[in-house]
């Protein structure tokens, strides 16, 4: 079995070396000798061994006394030990190596030939039992061996090196591999053993000659230990005398010590990676030495055909064939294959019945044999059984959406188009379902031709819209799929009558929100049932819609529509997951129940998605439960390792605590480890929390140089400038965000900057802009608010607050709601004060007249009795009744005159209670 893991992602992450005082080095000429390194003399190992930021080394530890050791802090990290003594070309290079994971994934090996930090070959045995050989020149990785079993399986019995004995690579008590790697680089040959073992050989002559080091690397860890992952070198030998290594290299050349199992490892690695000719040259080695088994008959066969070699491709079948045993289905429909190439339909016709007849319970087997069956019948014109052999072929095997698409062009011909769009829609869901957007894409004309009235090709086209990014496309889709699935005509049929499994969706290793990036897998859905007027929304088509109105910045509008998916398919996390998202987006309330609703069931739904956890995190934070997000944003980190997403979260847990320095610490990444900014982006926010705007300007910048286009980034360095009052700069980034995709936010604070540069107009339409976009969006009707307060028009400011009112607001959105609403009433409105117990009443600027009226009752005290035209002073009825003259008049306590209601605004007081409490 052969496995492959991209190494290469990690090797950005190179570490220089200084060279020691005291080692002599020669860089120029190649060194021939015997070398054997002595570890309990750390001066004398030629190795630069120095501790640095994501690595210890050292020699003469207590713990191995006798090793050099190497350990590394970070995971997703390749590093080395240099030894800069001696250049060597040809050579034999052997190390006694033992290796711990720390519970997780790690490999060690050796690298040589090495130029410079960007130009080596690289030799790597995994924890898990696996080897793989690299080339990285000028900085671009090539892999010559993808990761391949090491001979004799993951648990390699002892046996000795070339040099000596040493163990094999066996657990000890405490989970450590032990092992033998030699390499051994004669020319262009290259041979790898593994405890002696032949394991692989190529050819190579990408690098002549350089140094060697001594390589470890870190893929996954469980974080909770201080390294990630040590390797102990516990001997090494490096032998570059030519005659010796011609001789070992010779040795190892006689193909009867390679055991041909080993060398179809290497076969099977090869033919992996695409090189069907150096696989091929494997097996053809080691039928020299063995009989040929079906295993590596039926490799060959591949082989040959993908080399175009069909002649010899159909000698490994029959050969396969004739044997008769486990490789024989394999075999029988790589005969088909060759028979169908070579244009051979009527043999192929008779081979493909009689094989059928033989071996039928193989869903898979079947299903691939009866598509070439179906390909002979369409060939000899015999297309009611092709039809027939497609159909066949796709009910045995559901997921192969070319069987239908096949057996839809077959009806089509026939005049079926009826049954021809039925396997178009059922080969289009195949396809969506795999993600095969591609060969879905050449069927979407045919699916919207012939399936114009039908609602679910219009659903089918919108979802391939919508995975290609054809954002217009897909909303067009849907809109006239729901037009068509509401007034569906009594009678008319939905192909839907099958039940589809909705397998687990595919965890995005992105950040929180991730609108940006194609869903990478939905499920079909329910697509409605047969003869019903109305059938069934599709829940997948429904949380589209809602993905579709985020992408244009309607997060109010999006919410319903990602309710609805969620509440149709409710054992779905990703539905679930997306809702408490937008929710938490949409409001920033961590404590809103409907969020953590959605929370507990998306982590029940989906426990080991690591970004559910951080949004879980993300949410705690917003509630100010520091204990919490730690909690959780832990759990986040063991699933999805140290990303830049867990680092933002680490340090604003680290700024909310009072610790602002050190989580800005956390945040000065390494070139390299913040691809999109999101680090640089937060530093600059917690720099602004601080006051610290022109630092965090700078960061705001960096953000930018890692994602130019990023809107939220552009967003936040205009929103750094306009507190800096470089408002010029400020529009000037907000239109760069405007372009790049326009939102509420952005138009908010272009109205904002425009309205402090005078812009009024412009402001006011940018506000507008922003409402269209999101009705209920509070900072546009807030900023729209103030504009209109400062040009007088006050009835469509009242109109706003009015408006704001009805909404849910944040603790900031309130304060700036009711500064709003002082500064209209003291514009609109003043205040009359009693003059004895100070009671006051609001009455406003300019009240329109009021008619008069005769009172037949007494108002209460708390209203105005009158102002005395001589004084001027008004007085309520409270204190004014205790100078009633014999008339009943009130009259001024201080000038005695008759108290008057002069003013049209107590007039109106006056009025109003009349109206409400006695008029009728």
């Amino acid at each position: 079995m052969v496995k492959f893991l991209s190494m290469f992602r990690f090797l950005k992450k190179f570490f220089p070396f200084r060279k020691r005082p005291g080692i002599e080095t020669n860089r120029d000429e190649p060194v021939y000798e015997k070398w054997i390194a002595d570890f309990t003399k750390p001066n004398q190992t030629h190795f630069e061994i120095k501790s640095e930021k994501s690595y210890d080394a050292n020699a003469g530890d207590p713990r191995a006394p006798d090793s050099l050791i190497f350990s590394l802090k970070k995971t997703s990290c390749f590093a080395w030990l240099e030894n800069p003594v001696s250049r060597y070309g040809d050579l034999i290079l052997e190390g006694r190596i033992s290796l711990d994971s720390c519970g997780g994934y790690a490999a060690t090996g050796f690298i040589f030939r090495m130029v410079d930090e960007s130009t080596y070959y690289s030799a790597l045995v995994s924890g898990k039992g696996y080897f793989r050989l690299d080339v990285l020149r000028n900085g671009a990785p090539q892999t010559l061996i993808g990761w391949t079993e090491v001979p004799g399986g993951s648990a390699l019995p002892e046996t000795g090196p070339v040099f000596g004995s040493v163990e094999g690579l066996q657990d000890n008590a405490n989970g450590v591999k032990s092992f033998c790697l030699t390499v051994i680089a004669y020319g262009s040959h290259i041979v790898i053993l593994i405890n002696s073992r032949w394991a692989a050989e190529l050819h190579d002559a990408t690098i002549s000659a350089g140094r060697i080091g001594f390589a470890l690397a870190s893929y996954e860890s469980p974080g909770s230990l201080v390294y990630t992952a040590e390797a102990f070198l516990k001997e090494l030998t490096v032998e570059s005398r030519i005659a010796e290594v011609e001789a070992a290299y010779e040795r190892w050349s006689d193909e009867t010590a390679v055991p041909v199992e080993n060398r179809l490892h290497l076969a099977e690695t090869f033919a992996a990676m695409g090189q069907n000719a150096a696989a091929l040259v494997q097996l053809k080695r080691g039928w020299g030495t063995s009989e040929r088994t079906d295993r590596e008959l039926l490799l060959a066969c591949r082989l040959a055909f993908a080399l175009g070699l069909e002649r010899e491709a159909e000698e490994y079948a029959d050969a396969c064939i004739s044997l008769g045993t486990g490789a024989l289905r394999g075999a029988l429909a790589e005969k088909a294959r060759i028979l169908y190439t070579t244009r051979r339909f009527a043999e192929l016709r008779e081979f493909g019945e009689r094989a059928l007849e033989q071996f039928s319970q193989d869903a898979v087997f079947d299903g691939e044999l009866l598509i070439l069956l179906g390909h002979a019948y369409w060939e000899t014109g015999d297309y009611e059984k092709a039809a027939a052999s497609y159909d066949r072929s796709f009910e045995r095997d559901g997921t192969n959406g070319f069987a239908a698409k096949n057996a839809a062009n077959t009806w089509e011909v026939l005049g079926g188009k009826t049954e021809a769009l039925d396997r178009y829609l059922r080969g289009g869901r195949a396809f969506l379902t795999r993600g095969n957007y591609g060969d879905l894409g050449t069927m979407v004309p045919k699916i919207l031709s012939l399936g114009a009235e039908n609602w679910e090709a219009h659903a089918l086209a919108g979802k391939w819209a919508f995975g290609i990014e054809d954002w217009a496309m897909a909303k067009a889709e849907f809109d006239c799929s729901d037009r068509l699935r509401v007034y569906l005509p009594v009678g008319t049929e939905s192909t839907a009558n099958h039940e589809e499994p909705s397998p687990e969706p595919v965890a995005s290793e992105t950040k929180t929100e991730s609108l940006d990036q194609p869903v990478p897998y939905l499920p079909v859905g329910i697509e409605g049932a047969a003869n019903h007027e109305e059938p069934s929304p599709d829940p997948a088509v429904v949380f589209l819609r809602g993905l579709l109105l985020l992408r244009e910045g309607k997060r109010s509008e999006a919410l319903p529509f990602l309710e609805k998916a969620a509440a149709m398919e409710p054992e779905y996390p990703l539905f679930r997951f997306k809702v408490a998202e937008n929710r938490f987006f949409l409001t920033g309330d961590g404590s809103d129940p409907a969020l953590r609703a959605d929370l507990d069931a998306a982590l029940t739904l989906d426990g080991e998605n690591g970004w559910v956890w951080n949004l879980a995190a993300e949410a705690a934070l917003a509630r100010e439960d520091l204990e919490g997000a730690a909690s959780s944003l832990e759990k986040a980190a063991s699933l999805l390792g140290e990303v830049p997403a867990i680092q933002v979260n680490r340090a604003e847990i680290l700024a909310r605590r009072g610790s602002a320095e050190e989580a800005l610490m956390l945040l000065e990444a390494v070139p390299g480890e913040d691809p999109e900014g999101i680090m640089a982006n937060c530093a600059g926010n917690i720099l602004v929390r601080e006051g610290r705007f022109e630092e965090a300007g700078a960061r705001y910048v960096r953000a930018l140089v890692s994602s130019p286009g990023n809107v939220q980034y552009l967003a936040n360095r205009a929103s750094c400038l306009v507190a800096l009052s470089r408002f010029g700069e400020a529009d000037e980034m907000l239109t760069q965000a405007h372009q790049a995709g326009p939102n509420p936010v952005i138009l908010e604070l272009i109205a904002y900057v425009a309205a402090q540069k005078g812009e009024y107009r412009r402001a006011e339409t940018a506000c507008k802009a922003a409402l269209e976009i999101d009705s209920n969006h509070a900072p546009a009707l807030l900023t729209l608010c103030g504009i209109y307060a400062a040009r007088f028009r006050w009835e469509e400011a009242s109109e706003i607050l009015r408006r704001l009112d009805t909404l849910s607001l944040d603790a900031a959105a309130v304060t700036r709601r009711e500064e709003l609403r002082s500064r209209l009433d003291e514009a609109l409105n003043r205040r009359i004060t009693c003059a004895s117990c100070g009671r006051s009443w609001q009455v406003p600027r300019s009240p329109p007249p009021v008619k008069p009226i005769r009172l037949f009752a007494m108002p209460p005290d708390d209203l105005p009795a009158g102002s005395c035209p001589s004084c001027g002073k008004t007085w309520c009825i409270g204190c004014a009744k205790e100078s009633v003259d014999d008339s009943g008049r009130f009259r001024c306590p201080e000038c005695g005159r008759s108290l008057k209601l002069i003013d049209q605004g107590l007039k109106k007081l006056i009025n109003d209670w009349a109206e409400r409490e006695i008029i009728p």
